[in-house]
Formats: C-alpha cells, sequence, structure tokens
C-alpha cells in the first residue's frame, strides 16, 4: 500500500475550475485496478487549498496512474489554475492494515 497527498493551492478564481476537473480525474481514478481511493478534498479555512489522497495498492500503482487519458486531461486542466506547483508527500499505511484498506 501507498498513500500520497498532493497538495495544491489554487488561484482564487480557478477554485470551482480546478474542483470540476479533479473530480472528473478521481471519478476515473477509482476505475482503475490499482487505486483503493482516490479523495478530493477542500481546506475548509481557505478553499483555495485541495488535497488529493490517492491510496495505492502497490508502489508501482501510481507510476502506471500517470500513465492514463484521464490523469493527462487533468494535469493539462489544472496547470494553469493553479497558484504554485503541487506537492506530494508519500505515506505507507500504519492502521488500519493493508487488508482493512482494500474492504469495500
Amino acid at each position: 500500500m501507498l498513500i500520497v497527498h498532493v497538495h495544491v493551492r489554487v488561484k482564487a478564481d480557478a477554485i470551482d475550475a480546478f474542483a470540476a476537473a479533479s473530480l472528473e480525474n478521481a471519478r476515473s481514478s477509482v476505475r482503475e485496478p490499482g487505486v483503493v481511493r482516490f479523495d478530493v478534498i477542500r481546506q475548509t479555512d481557505d478553499p483555495t487549498r485541495f488535497v488529493l489522497q490517492e491510496i495505492y495498492r502497490t508502489a508501482d500503482d501510481p507510476a502506471r496512474h500517470k500513465e492514463t487519458a484521464h490523469y493527462a486531461a487533468w494535469r493539462d486542466a489544472v496547470e494553469p489554475l493553479m497558484a504554485e506547483p503541487r506537492r506530494s508527500v508519500k505515506f505507507e499505511p500504519v492502521f488500519p492494515d493493508d487488508a482493512r484498506w482494500a474492504m469495500p
């Protein structure tokens, strides 16, 4: 299991466009066999800040995700909407264990 948090700050006038593009990407991403979850969350006290929480079955699955057409479309659509470059942080699960993450 690999958990990735992608931190994004968007331009104030691009919040809705970023959210729409990210939701479309997330809906397609959860159909990938290597994706356990793909959450789009927004910070409550600063709506320009988003986190994409991506949970993958293996460490190789993020690379496969980045080869999809929906990822490429998202990347190209949101690049001009960002106020600064996105950054990611990788995590490993402690609790629940891998088997519990995979439960529907």
